[in-house]
């Protein structure tokens, strides 16, 4: 390759031929593709936080559900008091309650387990032995669901 000296400057080299090579373009070509890669991904992220903010997901409405169908039929005494669901299994007392913007869970007045989230109203109320929650989340879409025990038990349950 011939190179030939800019006058004034004798540190500079011009080459005479002024096209990209083969792996100069490869190269550029690695280097636009990784970047668009992670510029996807981010877009990705963005967008599904930016959708989940304030909104219950269906499959975790769905999650609840049944893990509350679950412990509600395995329980021994269910009971309401001021918007708390108080369930009996074994010698173990757990309630559900709303905690800020979640729905927590405590097993015998210790603990925090989060069982949902984004939460802006959570109703429970005792229809006979028919357990309702209604939960409404920050968008405002209201969620419901009855609950049959498994053992029908009338019996007041104290914290």
């Amino acid at each position: 390759m011939k190179m030939k000296r800019v006058i004034g400057n004798p540190f500079v080299m011009l080459r005479q031929n002024d096209g990209f090579t083969m792996i100069e373009l490869l190269f550029s070509l690695l280097i636009l593709m990784t970047t668009s890669l992670f510029v996807l991904q981010l877009f990705s992220i963005i967008h599904t936080q930016m959708r989940s903010v304030d909104k219950l997901h269906p499959k975790e409405w769905e999650v609840f559900t049944m893990q509350m169908k679950q412990e509600v039929r395995s329980s021994k005494a269910q009971d309401v008091m001021g918007n708390k669901l108080y369930l009996l299994s074994g010698e173990q007392l757990s309630s559900l309650e709303q905690y800020e913007d979640k729905v927590r869970r405590r097993v015998n007045g210790m603990g925090h387990e989060v069982i949902l989230q984004n939460i802006s109203e959570f109703r429970v109320n005792k229809d006979g032995s028919v357990i309702v929650i209604n939960i409404t989340d920050k968008a405002g879409t209201t969620f419901s669901r009855r609950f049959h025990p498994f053992f029908r038990n009338d019996t007041k349950l104290d914290e």
